[in-house]
């Protein structure tokens, strides 16, 4: 039985949705360890750790051959989301050095939407956006503008720091954001192109690899021992299973609606990151995530109600069909 819009759209909601939640966890978590540990020596302890175990896992189940043939076939895809998961992960990284957890994930995540609008028409044509996405994406956009000035004016919950610090954070947070809709449109093209997510996450972390163990190499302290075991945590709950959650959610929704159900993990953050005693609960924050989150769900509804109008039209237009062809002969 052929999938519709609307199956795949509630078979994407869970995994994204997981995926938002483990995201939010990463965040807060990564941010009080990056405190203490060089994030160049996590990332590349815990995407070898990922790598492994993704790649491994499809050379046994499909053999070498299959396993980098996307390389061959798929070489410019494959590339991008190479690219596209290096930026957006080591920017992210670096990002909570500086910025509040649910202030990187908000404007990491949350921008999506608006540059998926943007993007999206020219990276896979044919593309339909809801007016109303068009719409909720700049409102969400003034939200993250929002959020960056209460950072900026010691708003957030990491109080006052210094302008150029701020700046560095939100400069690489804008980079995440962009990163991570770039990415998601990439895994989005390999879907399409009929790879399975177990596939794309074996080709996806080359460039990952090479850059993070060439900053380890270069760094006089990398404290690669005392880094491992939460390098291990960010491993399994931060980028294994969220990302192939990610990659399950994207295979059955469209880029905008992966985009925006996403913005869901800064509300996750937000009170993930109210134990961790560096922080103080910042009202603004917690403003412009719950707006974001409104505004997630409103626009969830109307492509619910527009997949399941075009379902409609699709099941009506074979029935019609016949009835122009009994028609035709007897207009002579």
């Amino acid at each position: 039985m052929p999938e519709t819009p609307r199956t795949r759209l509630v078979r994407g909601l869970a995994p994204l949705t997981g995926f938002a939640f483990l995201t939010a966890a990463l965040d807060v978590f990564a941010g009080n360890q990056l405190q203490a540990q060089d994030p160049a020596t996590v990332a590349a302890i815990s995407f070898t750790l990922a790598a492994l175990f993704f790649l491994g896992g499809d050379m046994l189940r499909r053999g070498p051959a299959a396993t980098f043939r996307p390389l061959r076939d798929h070489r410019y895809d494959v590339l991008m989301i190479n690219v596209t998961t290096a930026v957006t992960w080591l920017s992210m990284l670096y990002a909570l050095k500086f910025l509040e957890p649910a202030i990187v994930n908000v404007v990491g995540l949350a921008l999506g939407p608006l540059l998926t609008v943007l993007v999206s028409p020219v990276l896979r044509p044919g593309t339909k956006l809801l007016r109303t996405e068009v719409v909720i994406s700049l409102f969400i956009g003034v939200m993250i503008a929002m959020l960056v000035w209460g950072s900026f004016t010691g708003h957030s919950a990491v109080g006052e720091r210094s302008t150029a610090d701020t700046a560095i954070g939100i400069a690489l947070t804008l980079l995440t954001g962009l990163g991570s809709v770039t990415n998601v449109i990439y895994s989005k093209r390999l879907s399409d192109a009929g790879l399975k997510p177990q596939s794309v996450l074996a080709v996806r972390f080359f460039l990952m690899l090479a850059l993070t163990w060439t900053l380890v190499a270069v760094n006089d302290h990398p404290a690669v021992g005392t880094a491992f075991l939460p390098s291990l945590m960010i491993a399994v709950v931060g980028v294994a299973a969220p990302l192939y959650l990610l990659q399950v959610g994207i295979k059955h929704t469209e880029p905008i609606t992966a985009s925006i159900l996403l913005t869901l993990s800064p509300l996750f953050a937000f009170f993930l990151q109210l134990p961790d005693q560096r922080l103080t609960p910042s009202a603004l924050t917690f403003a412009g995530v719950a707006g974001i989150v409104a505004l997630v769900a409103i626009s969830t509804v109307v492509r619910t109600k527009h997949d399941a109008a075009a379902r409609a039209a699709e099941e009506a237009e074979p029935a019609e069909a016949p009835v122009r062809q009994q028609v035709r002969p007897c207009t002579g």
